[in-house]
């Protein structure tokens, strides 16, 4: 499996915050996020100022222009921030018993679909009207991290055939998948139960032009 994920950047990306290393500024920093994110529960990114986060986070605008130069640039370090959960949760186990890579894969796309229907802030950044070009790209990278975390659970627990640019297939997956919710939210403002169906049978459609239908487990090989 991947190490755990840090809070750095992915490697090779063009720096444009500016990122703490002192405790105390860092904690200052994250709580800007964390004012950002209880904002986008009830608001909508426009809606948001620097002065509108310099009150809910209680600290002054400058302290905020420190790090950031607009509320544009607020956003995608809270982006950045919501994205390391989903690379996060495979350090946990899969929520729930599979049989097959289509279970395993559900079950870890169920997680994902309810964290967003449960964080509006979530919705609104990376799937709704707040979705602009610099974090659609930072979303394209972190959709390499999490590809790359779920082709690795997935060859823990089943027998793959070698076969090459998996990590691209899982990526293009991801973005398939992407599109259907964000036309969801857009749409109802939840991902709701039809559109996860179809974003379902669309995930497993494309997986299947390059895996069989069928993977051995792993542990059914050694109990052989």
């Amino acid at each position: 499996m991947a190490r755990t994920p840090s809070s750095a950047p992915p490697a090779g990306r063009k720096q444009l915050i500016r990122r703490p290393r002192q405790k105390r500024s860092e904690q200052r920093f994250e709580a800007i996020l964390d004012a950002a994110e209880v904002l986008l529960e009830r608001l909508e990114p426009a809606e948001i100022s620097i002065y509108t986060l310099a009150e809910e986070a209680g600290i002054t605008p400058p302290s905020i222009y420190h790090f950031f130069s607009d509320s544009g640039q607020v956003f995608i370090a809270l982006s950045e921030r919501i994205h390391l959960r989903f690379v996060a949760a495979f350090d946990s186990p899969p929520p729930g018993e599979f049989r097959s890579w289509q279970e395993l894969m559900s079950l870890r796309f169920s997680e994902g679909r309810d964290y967003y229907n449960r964080h509006a802030a979530a919705r609104r950044l990376l799937l709704g009207s707040g979705l602009s070009a610099a974090i659609r790209a930072r979303d394209l990278e972190i959709d390499r991290q999490v590809a790359l975390r779920s082709l690795a659970e997935l060859q823990h627990h089943f027998v793959f055939p070698d076969l090459p640019e998996l990590v691209e297939r899982f990526t293009e997956l991801l973005v398939i998948n992407d599109a259907l919710w964000a036309l969801s939210v857009h749409r109802h403002d939840t991902i709701t139960d039809a559109y996860e169906e179809q974003a379902r049978r669309a995930r497993e459609a494309y997986t299947r032009t390059f895996l069989p239908e069928y993977l051995a487990r792993r542990h059914d090989n050694k109990a052989a």
